[in-house]
């Protein structure tokens, strides 16, 4: 970092944040802090740390009793409950890979990975929304020679599968007594902090998911960084709106709270009036999720009944936070907002500071993690000046090791010197701060203009009619491509081009303003709640075929 204002879009947060801590490690040393305090709450069910680690320990010697041990991979299917906790944490204390599948994944995606990843056992939920992912598995198990184990919750289907709540209710002292886990399993197994932790396949918007590999060491610093970010103590709840099987709220809610001694509240799937009741119930003091949960929020039309006092900031990431939206969170909603930015490859590597004003946070991502430095390059890979638009690229303690069986992609994405080029473009302020334009490929080449979607998307969140808005670009024979504004409008109101089309004037040039609007009543969405660029672009390209 040099002193005064930058020249060049590069920049070094000093700090370091310590590793050589496993995640089992940090979990005993919570367990033994803070035994009798809240850890995870799931509905009506609540679990204190020592609860908790009754539970791991019990699912700990299960695991090691099926012979599943250090460096073996183990897939975890759950939508956003315990179990998954509980699964995730024994996991890590025997040293195995944890390889989370998203519970809206179906027969396709679910055998690549499990075949990709050789997986010796899945830990899963026998059925959500309807899908029976007990009859999936044993369907496509003939063709899983590696998987040896299939471990459901609440009933068995199939002669084949374990039950979940039979291994954690057994006495397994009676089979390794007198603490067998620390005195034999790890004398025989040690666990380093370099170890694999986790295989986790990007939802990705286009192609074949990759699997990105993070050791103990990348995600627990990580953690920390967040924790460093938000100043998160053991005092505070997390209301957990996205799914834990994602980068988001795996790393920053649910592993620092297990650093921390924070407690996890489980939201089981997005809904907005189960967040504003779960807020309230339990006295919530940081969401986390993406900008569409407290859009939301801020347009329900009960808000006012709820005692919202007890929130003190808010994390938000995957997706631009639009400003005018991050002001309401202020105005309304009475918190902080944290505009936080990153990847499955980073989990977040640039979060904005609580002593940030609000144009910072409006308006960019803020500056990296402790330790962590980044900088904005062209397309030759070089640094550009400052407020000049390039690639966003990171260094440092959270960027993952690499892509599972791909070297090649790997070494595409992750450069011999340590930096991870993210495909994002964005500048640079000179105070350091990054501001995401796009996608580099979701910039729209209108006539030789590039225009960024998130600028036209941060204009639109303003008109007071829309409730959620997508800029995409469609094909043109003139210009190359044009604009269009994909549109939810807000319950009970209608929209016309012609009234944005005003909106617009004297707010940008007039090349910007978009040439056309769709309105929908849904967006296609990633499995971890993006919208899905990629297929409203198809949907239009489709759409305007006969309009030609």
């Amino acid at each position: 970092m040099s002193e005064g204002k930058l020249k060049k879009s590069y920049y070094y947060m000093p700090g370091e944040i310590p590793p050589g801590v496993t995640l089992g490690e940090y979990f005993e040393k919570t367990c033994r802090n803070y035994p009798d305090q809240e850890a995870f709450v799931f509905r009506d069910r609540r679990v204190t740390w020592k609860q908790t680690e009754q539970i791991v320990n019990r699912l700990v010697l299960a695991l090691i009793d099926l012979g599943i041990k250090r460096g073996d991979l183990v897939a975890v299917l759950f939508p956003n409950r315990l179990e998954f906790i509980y699964a995730s944490l024994a996991l890590a204390k025997i040293g195995a890979v944890n390889v989370p599948i998203a519970d809206r994944l179906r027969e396709q995606e679910i055998r690549d990975i499990l075949s990709r990843t050789e997986a010796t056992a899945i830990i899963m939920t026998p059925e959500f929304w309807g899908f029976s992912f007990s009859d999936l598995i044993a369907e496509i198990r003939k063709d899983l020679p590696s998987l040896k184990h299939v471990i459901v919750t609440e009933k068995k289907n199939h002669p084949h599968e374990l039950l979940f709540e039979d291994l954690i209710e057994k006495n397994w002292e009676e089979s390794y007594p007198d603490d067998y886990y620390h005195r034999v399993y790890l004398e025989q197994h040690p666990i380093e902090a370099d170890d694999l932790l986790e295989i986790i396949f990007t939802s990705g918007t286009t192609g074949r998911p990759k699997g990105v590999m993070h050791t103990h060491n990348t995600r627990c610093r990580s953690a920390l960084g967040t924790i460093n970010g938000t100043r998160l103590t053991c005092e505070d709840k997390w209301l957990i709106m996205v799914p834990l099987s994602h980068t988001t709220a795996l790393v920053n809610a649910f592993y620092t709270s297990v650093i921390s001694g924070a407690c996890g509240v489980l939201l089981e799937t997005w809904d907005v009036d189960e967040a504003l009741k779960e807020i309230e119930r339990n006295n919530v003091t940081i969401p986390i999720g993406v900008p569409a949960m407290p859009i939301m929020m801020l347009q329900h039309p009960d808000l006012k009944k709820y005692d919202l006092s007890s929130l003190r900031t808010m994390v938000l990431a995957g997706a631009p936070l639009p400003i005018e939206i991050a002001r309401q969170i202020g105005e309304k909603l009475g918190c902080y907002a944290h505009n936080a930015y990153g990847m499955t490859e980073t989990a977040i590597s640039n979060i904005t500071s609580m002593d940030d004003p609000i144009e910072v946070v409006c308006e960019t991502v803020g500056k990296p993690q402790p330790g962590m430095e980044h900088k904005v390059v062209d397309e030759n890979r070089r640094i550009v000046p400052i407020g000049v638009r390039g690639e966003a690229c990171a260094r440092g303690q959270n960027v993952a090791i690499g892509y599972f069986q791909d070297t090649e992609l790997t070494a595409k994405t992750i450069d011999d010197r340590g930096w991870i080029y993210s495909g994002d473009l964005a500048r640079m302020d000179e105070d350091g701060n990054l501001i995401i334009v796009g996608r580099i490929k979701d910039i729209i080449v209108r006539g030789g203009e590039n225009l960024s979607p998130t600028e036209l998307e941060d204009i639109l969140y303003q008109y007071p009619k829309i409730k959620e808005v997508a800029v995409v670009g469609y094909p043109d024979e003139r210009l190359g491509e044009k604009t269009c504004a994909c549109i939810i409008p807000k319950d009970g109101e209608s929209i016309k081009y012609e009234e944005l089309k005003e909106f617009f004037l004297n707010k940008v040039a007039r090349y910007k303003i978009p040439d056309r609007i769709e309105i929908m009543d849904e967006f296609p969405v990633t499995p971890s709640g993006k919208i899905r660029k990629v297929s409203l672009r198809e949907f239009l390209a489709e759409k305007i075929k006969p309009e030609k």
